[in-house]
This record gives structure tokens, sequence and C-alpha cells, in this order.
């Protein structure tokens, strides 16, 4: 929450229209239009389009002001406010409400299992402390400082999660964080967006702006299992904790059980306490998100009891291992993103269900050279692991031609989302449980909506 005077006295700017009131406050910004919330002010950013085209639309949905470059169209009674540079003005913002309202931040970054890490450590925290945290995966220059747009009186500690595209973007980022405690998931062989850098090499070097920006007295939780995270540790002078289930890992993870769609369980042991850990989300890759969290709570004060129990009430974002009911099949909605090891992940999960296993895969995108190579063992991997196939995408071609060469009849290729779900409607059988995975821009959340809505819709 902040007052129309805090906006202009960050930014430099100047009411071009409407009415400006003592009494205005806002509830947060937002910069996409569809998504803006009554009460937020809407930055006109020029990203993939230009959003001074969508100011009318935003006050439309209950945008209360715009930030903006000049004069557009908008209602008689709308209040807009003209800055140099809206982007410029929305960091230069955020870094005004961050130093209003000090508070103890965690920054969370890593090629994969970011957000989940996020949620777990925002879940483990509130055990003890109100928290602020970034919702969804905003995690660039436009998403953290939104996120700090939220920030109010009453929070106790930030969650921050940190994306990296260029170097020096995560460096860039902690200066408005601050964090005091650091946690990397994982950088594995092949990473997410690998086409858009040089090496692997440079991704780790990118990860590690975060643990390099933390002060003296801060904690960096390091994945012990990730050789290249670990490999980090040299690289920042605070204190160094290795999390995991490698055996010299100071916070490890033991007698690890997955009990299928249910759930997860595994003893957190740190320091000679042993606490029962329980997730009632699926999969074994949640083991370094949960005890990243942990390690992160624990560092800020709270014992690992009780984050353990809070861990408990955790919720999975949307689209991310969500398992979804339908009126004839069990869904397993991972369709927000995909990479090799995330793919590898989800297909350990359907492999340890019971019944019949369907498999609905999108491409991997930005792979890079290693594309090929890695839809081919897709394939191979989904052909151990589901009873039916259906590869969805150009790139999915490489992996349904793999799964069909390892002996999977059932084994189908659809070059868009209507294609596969009619195919998928052919094929279904009740009782069957379907996993809906690929990258982000394939769109598969719809297919995956498509499963759990009545057919008569």
């Amino acid at each position: 929450m902040f007052t129309l005077d805090q906006l202009l006295a960050a930014t430099s700017g100047r009411v071009i229209q409407g009415t400006p009131r003592k009494e205005d406050r806002f509830s947060g910004g937002a910069f996409d239009s569809r998504i803006v919330q009554p009460g937020e002010v809407f930055f006109a950013l020029r990203d993939q389009r230009d959003g001074h085209e969508f100011v009318a639309d935003a006050f439309a949905r209950g945008a209360r002001a715009a930030v903006v470059e000049r004069a557009v169209p908008a209602p008689d009674d709308a209040l807009l406010i003209e800055v140099s540079q809206p982007l410029h003005a929305l960091r230069r913002l955020a870094e005004a409400l961050r130093d209003a309202h000090p508070i103890p931040a965690v920054g969370i970054t890593g090629n994969v299992g970011k957000t989940t890490t996020k949620e777990a450590t925002a879940a483990a925290l509130g055990a003890r402390f109100r928290v602020l945290r970034t919702a969804a995966s905003f995690n660039n220059e436009i998403g953290v400082p939104l996120t700090f747009l939220r920030i109010e009186p009453t929070h106790e500690v930030a969650v921050i999660e940190l994306g990296f595209y260029v170097p020096g973007e995560i460096a860039d980022l902690c200066r408005l964080v601050r964090p005091r405690i650091g946690v990397i998931t994982e950088i594995p062989a092949i990473p997410v967006h690998f086409a858009r850098t040089p090496n692997v090499e440079a991704i780790a070097a990118g990860k590690a702006e975060l643990i390099e920006s933390l002060p003296d007295d801060g904690v960096a939780l390091l994945n012990a299992d990730s050789p290249r995270v670990r490999a980090l540790a040299p690289r920042t002078r605070a204190r160094v904790i290795l999390f995991g289930e490698s055996e010299d890992a100071e916070l490890r993870a033991v007698d690890v059980r997955a009990d299928g769609l249910a759930g997860l369980r595994f003893t957190a042991v740190h320091d000679g306490e042993r606490v029962q850990v329980a997730l009632p989300i699926p999969g074994r890759q949640l083991v370094p998100a949960a005890l990243g969290a942990l390690g992160a709570a624990h560092a800020l004060g709270v014992p690992l009891a009780e984050a353990a129990v809070s861990l408990g009430t955790l919720e999975q974002p949307a689209h991310r291992m969500e398992i979804r009911r339908g009126a004839s099949a069990t869904v397993i909605d991972d369709s927000y993103n995909a990479s090799p090891i995330a793919m590898q992940a989800a297909l350990a999960v359907l492999r340890g269900v019971r019944g019949r296993r369907i498999a609905v895969l999108g491409d991997m995108l930005e792979l890079g050279s290693f594309s090929a190579g890695a839809h081919e063992a897709l394939g191979s991997d989904a052909a151990r692991s589901a009873d039916v196939l259906i590869g969805i995408g150009e790139l999915m071609r490489t992996a349904v031609d793999a799964a069909r060469a390892a002996g999977l009849g059932e084994a189908h290729w659809a070059s868009e989302l209507g294609e596969a779900l009619v195919v998928l409607r052919r094929l279904q059988q009740p009782g069957d449980t379907i996993l809906v995975k690929g990258s982000h821009s394939l769109g598969l959340d719809r297919l995956a909506d498509a499963l759990v809505r009545p057919v008569a819709d």
C-alpha cells in the first residue's frame, strides 16, 4: 500500500490528468491490463507491446491510476501520471518503499525449482512471520519491483524469486532486494533457456550473483546434490550451508519416501536435531525445495520443528505438479514449463502411479544444441513411464519416434493443442492418470483445464 505523494516523490512524476487527492492510496502495481486488480497503478511499459495502448483497458478493469510517458486516451476522471520512463519509475518507487520498510529478505534462484522453493520458504517462515513473497513467477526487472509495491507495515520478511537471462541481472535485482539469505536450487547439465546463454558456466556465474551479494553475516544455502551449485561456495563471503541428501550436507534429508500422488515424506537432520517432514505434493524433486525452505526459516530464527509443520500446509502453485481431479481422470498438471530435468522428475511421478498412465508432453524449447538429444532421451523415458504418449510440437516428433523405438506402441504425435485433445479424447479411458507438461509458450495449461472440465463445456 502506498500513497500518491510517495509515488510522485519517488518517480519525479506529475499529474497530467485527473484530480489528485491526498487520501489516494494504491494497493499495488501491474503492467498487464488483463490482470490488473482494483486499486492498483498501471505502468504503461514498453515490452513486447506498448503498454500505452492498454491504459483505457486497465482503467476499465479497476486501475486507480496509470504511469505513462505521454497523454493517452483514458476516462475523463482517470488519474494519469507522466514520467520520463515508466520502467525506471517502477524501480524507483519500489526502492523508496523498500527503504521505508526495511525487512530481512530471502533471495531464491536456480534453473529449476525456484517457484516451488519460494512457496515452500514462504510457508516455512509463515510459522512465525508475515511474509511478503513474489507473486507467481514475477522474478525479473519488472516482477521484482512489483512485489515491493505490495509491501505493508505488517510484513516482517520478504521471499523473492530471482531469474537470470543476462549477466549482471541478478546482481542488479539484489541491489533492490538486499537479501540476507540466498538459496540456489539446481543448475543441471541442460538448463532451461540454454539457447539464450553461451554455456552452462555462464549460467552458473549468473546464479552466483545472488550469493556474491550477501553480507558477511548472511547465509548461503546451496544444494549439495547439484555439483554446479555446491561448486559456487567459494564465491560468497557469507556462511555456507549445504543442503540435500549427500552425506556431507549440513542440512540433510534421510529416509525419503515418495507416497505417489499423496505426497512426500522424509526426515530432516540438522545439528543433531531430527524432524519429520510431510509434503502434500508429489515428487522426490521436492526434497531440495523443502530443505532450502527449512534452512532459510531456521536461519531467520524459526525452530526447525515449527518450520516443518508449516511446510505441511504448502500449496503447489498452479500448473506445477498440481493434482487435479476430473470426472473420469486424474490430471497431473505440470504444464507451466519444461526442461529435461523437470520432465524426468514429472515422469518419475507418473511412473509410480497405479493404473493406466498417459503422458501428454510438449516441446522443450530453448535448449539450443542439446535439443535433439534431450527429446530423444525424453521419448525413451516416456516409454518406461507411460502406457500412452501424446507428443505436441515439432520437436516432440523425435521423442515420439524414440518412444516407439523403445517399444511403446501407443505413441502419437500432434502438431497443436486442439489435435492433441482430439487424440486424447479418443484414447482416454475412465480411471486414467494423465500427465500434462511442456514449455510455457505452448499453452498446455489450456489442455489441462479442458481435461478437468465436463465435456459438455
